[in-house]
């Protein structure tokens, strides 16, 4: 009988921890005209209290995000060499955000990564999307105007930012 506390204390903790919000650890990759990109982040429940209190300046981690690339990718006319990135997104308002590249040799910690050392992609904020009741991203083709690009998506309640990650143009 004296340790009956302590067993409902652990049913309690046991039956906490598996009906808590799983993260679900995800990977997508892609590649084309030898390019390769591999991204990794874990997902996160949407939190529309929390995104309502955004300030100019935040900087949200993605899921703890990183990029792998190989091959040639440029960004706004910037080369990025091969090798690993923390993903990060930048708001300038609630609805306005930027994707960051930090490349994760020169990052320091990456739970506060140096933010001098990142690289701004090209980015477009798109607001008023079917909301996504968890954080995702994803790498896609791009179309129109972003033709001949991978499109890095992030996408977060109603909220969505493209970063566009340029592949070089084949040589005739």
């Amino acid at each position: 009988m004296k340790n009956f506390p302590y067993s409902v204390i652990l049913l309690f903790t046991v039956l906490g921890t598996a009906l808590s919000h799983p993260h679900i650890n995800k990977t997508v990759s892609a590649s084309a005209q030898g390019a390769s990109l591999k991204l990794t982040y874990f997902t996160l429940p949407y939190n529309a209290e929390h995104m309502s209190n955004i300030k100019e300046g935040f900087v949200f981690h993605c899921g703890r995000a990183t990029l792998e690339i190989s091959g040639e990718i440029e960004s706004q006319g910037v080369n990025l060499v091969a090798g690993e990135y923390l993903v990060r997104a930048k708001a300038s308002s609630s609805d306005k955000w930027t994707l960051l590249l930090i490349p994760k040799a020169q990052a320091g910690s990456t739970a506060q990564p140096d933010l001098s050392k990142a690289i701004s992609l090209e980015s477009r904020s798109i607001m008023g999307q079917p909301e996504s009741h968890h954080l995702n991203l994803d790498l896609r083709s791009g179309h129109g105007s972003t033709h001949g690009s991978f499109i890095l998506l992030v996408t977060f309640g109603p909220r969505a930012v493209e970063g566009i990650l340029s592949l070089p143009v084949p040589q005739a």
